[in-house]
C-alpha cells in the first residue's frame, strides 16, 4: 500500500512550544506578547505525555507494514474523504487487538501529510494525567494552535482575557478554546484530524459519554472543520452512545474482531523472527534453518487468537540481549505446552501464562516487585535515575533488576535520553498485575505501593530543602510536590508511613492545602493512638498557619 501525502502542509506542534524568555508573535500580525502569554498558561494545563510523539510513550507501538492492510486502506480513505462523509471513525476491539498501534501509525502518516491536528492517547491509571478527561480539550486546543498557526493569536488572547477558563466546565472550555478561535480564521481545505486513542481508559463512563457528546456538538452544532479518529475497547456504554441517532449519522466504525487474521500474525512472526536472527547473529550461530520451525510458528499463531499482544510479547522476550534467542524461545514453547496440560480450573489466558513465565525468571522477586509496584501506581512515568531516588535504590538498580523484564517493561538503555521514562506500555499488563486471581504471587496491592511512593516523596522533599538549585532535580521536585498528597489519598496506612508523617521539619514546611489533605486522609483511616497523635500534630500546625474549615476537625 502506497501512502501519498496530502498537498497542504502544516508546521509541527513542537515548533510552536514556547521556550523560556521567548517573545512570540502569536497573532501573525504586529501584536507581540512577552512573559506569561496565553499559550504559556495553556501549556501548564495540558497532559504532556498524551501526544503520539511524547517521549513518555517511547518506544511507541506501531503496526508492521505488511499487516492490517485492509484496515488501513479503510482508515486512510476515510481521512481523505471526511469532508463529504462521516466525521467520526470509531475503531473498537479487545485488549491486545492493536488499537494503539493503529492510532500511532495513523497519527504518524497524517502528521506527514499535514492533516494531523492533535492526538490524545489515554492510559489506564487512577489519577493519572493520561486518564483525566478534563485535560482532553485543553490539550487538543494547544496542539491545534501548533498545527494551525492562525489559531494561536485568538487562543492566546482568549486565555489572557480570562485565565479561569482552564478551571471551568468542559462546555465553556471548548467554546472559548476551540469554537471561538476557529470562528476567526479561514478554515483549512479538508478537515483537521484529531486522534483520541483508548477512550475507555478515560476516568469514568460518565466522562467518556460527556466527551462524545461534546465532540458531536463541535461537529453538528458548530460545524467545525474537524474529524475524529477514536479507538476503545468494545464496552456497552460506548456502544450505546455510538448507536444513538446522532452518532449513527455522524460516525462509521471498524470492529477489529471482524478483521482478525491468522495470516497477519503469521506474516508478523516470520518477519520479526528473521530480524531477531539478523541482530543476534553471534548468538544464533549453529542454529539450523528454518528457525523457528513451522510447528513453533503455528503454536504461537494458535495462542495469539488473531491478536498481536501475545506474539509481540513473545518476540520482546526472545529478542532480549540478556539471553540467547533460541533458548528463550524454547522456554516459551515448553511453558505453553505445559500450560495446555494444566487443569482447566487453573488455566489462564496464553498472555497471562506468558506474563507469569517472564516474571518468574527474575532472580530476586522481592526486588522486582519493589519496582513494578510503583510503576503500576505512579501518576506519570519517571526516568530510571529519578525512580531510583524516589525508591531509595542505588544508581543502576532499575536497569539491573529489570534486565530480564523487557518483554513487559520499557527500560531506557544507558545511552538513551535522560528524559526517557521507565514504563509498562501495555494496559493489559497493568490489569494483570492488579488482579490477584490472574497474577497470584505477582499481585500488586495499590495502597501498599502508594504508601511507598508517599514515603519516598517525604524523604525527597526533606532532602531538597538542603539542596541548591544546581543540585535540585526539577522534574522529580515537581512530581513530589504536586503528587504526594494524591498518592497519600490512595495509600494504605502503615506504622512506617505514620512515623514519616511525624517528621517535624516536613510537617512545618507544608502549605495549608497539603495540610488539609493530610488531615482528611488521617480522619478516613482506622483510628489508633498513633494515628490520633499524628492527626493532632497536623491539626495543630493548621491552626498556626490559618483557620481551617470546621469539617477538618474530629468532634
Amino acid at each position: 500500500m502506497t501512502f501519498l501525502p496530502q498537498s497542504h502542509q502544516r508546521s509541527s506542534p513542537e515548533a510552536h512550544t514556547p521556550s523560556s524568555g521567548q517573545q512570540l508573535n502569536l497573532s501573525g500580525g504586529s501584536n507581540r506578547y512577552t512573559g506569561e502569554d496565553g499559550l504559556y498558561i495553556l501549556h501548564s494545563a495540558i497532559a504532556i505525555g498524551a501526544s503520539y510523539d511524547s517521549i513518555e510513550r517511547y518506544p511507541p507501538p506501531r503496526c508492521h507494514p505488511q499487516t492490517r492492510k485492509i484496515v488501513f486502506e479503510i482508515i486512510l480513505s476515510w481521512t481523505k474523504n471526511a469532508l463529504h462523509g462521516p466525521r467520526v471513525m470509531w475503531v473498537c476491539g479487545a485488549a491486545g487487538s492493536g488499537k494503539s498501534a493503529i492510532s500511532q501509525t495513523v497519527s504518524e502518516y497524517c502528521a506527514q501529510s499535514g492533516q494531523l491536528g492533535a492526538t490524545f492517547f489515554f492510559s489506564h491509571g487512577n489519577g493519572s494525567d493520561l486518564s483525566d478527561g478534563k485535560l482532553l480539550f485543553p490539550t487538543i486546543a494547544y496542539k491545534l494552535a501548533g498545527a494551525i498557526p492562525g489559531l494561536r493569536g485568538p487562543l492566546s488572547r482568549a486565555i489572557q482575557a480570562n485565565t479561569s477558563i482552564l478551571t471551568q466546565s468542559l462546555e465553556l472550555q471548548i467554546q472559548k478554546l476551540i469554537v471561538e478561535p476557529f470562528s476567526m480564521i479561514r478554515h483549512p481545505p479538508i478537515p483537521t484530524l484529531i486522534v483520541i486513542d483508548g477512550l475507555d481508559a478515560c476516568d469514568s463512563a460518565e466522562m467518556q459519554h460527556r466527551i462524545l457528546t461534546l465532540i458531536a456538538q463541535l461537529l453538528v452544532v458548530h460545524r467545525l472543520p474537524l474529524c475524529f479518529f477514536i479507538t476503545s475497547r468494545l464496552q456497552s456504554h460506548l456502544e450505546a452512545t455510538f448507536d444513538t441517532p446522532v452518532y449513527r449519522k455522524l460516525s462509521t466504525r471498524i470492529p477489529l474482531d471482524v478483521f482478525v487474521s491468522d495470516n497477519d500474525v503469521r506474516t508478523f512472526l516470520y518477519a520479526e523472527f528473521a530480524a531477531v536472527r539478523q541482530v543476534h547473529q553471534e548468538a544464533m550461530r549453529g542454529i539450523p534453518h528454518p528457525w523457528p520451525s513451522e510447528d513453533v510458528i503455528e503454536l504461537i499463531v494458535q495462542k495469539s487468537e488473531g491478536q498481536f499482544l501475545y506474539p509481540a510479547t513473545v518476540l520482546k522476550y526472545v529478542d532480549d540481549n540478556s539471553g540467547r534467542p533460541a533458548e528463550r524461545l524454547t522456554e516459551i514453547v515448553v511453558a505453553a505446552v505445559s500450560a495446555a496440560d494444566a487443569e482447566p480450573s487453573l488455566s489462564l489466558s496464553p498472555t497471562d501464562q506468558l506474563c507469569h513465565h517472564v516474571l518468574s525468571t527474575s532472580p530476586d522477586p522481592a526486588a522486582l516487585m519493589r519496582i513494578l509496584g510503583p510503576l503500576v501506581v505512579l501518576f506519570s512515568p519517571l526516568p530510571p535515575t529519578e525512580l531510583e531516588v524516589l525508591l531509595s535504590l542505588a544508581p543502576g538498580d532499575v536497569s539491573l533488576i529489570l534486565r530480564d523484564m523487557h518483554a513487559l517493561v520499557d527500560v531506557p538503555s544507558s545511552s538513551a535520553s535522560p528524559l526517557q521514562r521507565v514504563r509498562i506500555p501495555q494496559p493489559s499488563t497493568i490489569e494483570f498485575l492488579l488482579d490477584i486471581h490472574r497474577s497470584m504471587p505477582f499481585w500488586i496491592e495499590p495502597g501498599k505501593y502508594h504508601a511507598e511512593i508517599v514515603r519516598g516523596c517525604i524523604r525527597y522533599i526533606g532532602e531538597f530543602m538542603d539542596l541548591t538549585m544546581q543540585q535540585l532535580d526539577l522534574r522529580l521536585y515537581q512530581y513530589t510536590r504536586k503528587k504526594w498528597t494524591r498518592h497519600l489519598a490512595l495509600a494504605t496506612p502503615s506504622p512506617e508511613l505514620l512515623q514519616d508523617l511525624c517528621e517535624l521539619r516536613f510537617v512545618y514546611s507544608r502549605v495549608p492545602a497539603e495540610v488539609r489533605d493530610v488531615i482528611t486522609w488521617l480522619q478516613s483511616i482506622p483510628q489508633a493512638p498513633m494515628t490520633q497523635d499524628v492527626l493532632e500534630l497536623w491539626q495543630g500546625w493548621l491552626t498556626q498557619i490559618g483557620p481551617p474549615p470546621t469539617a477538618f476537625f474530629v468532634p
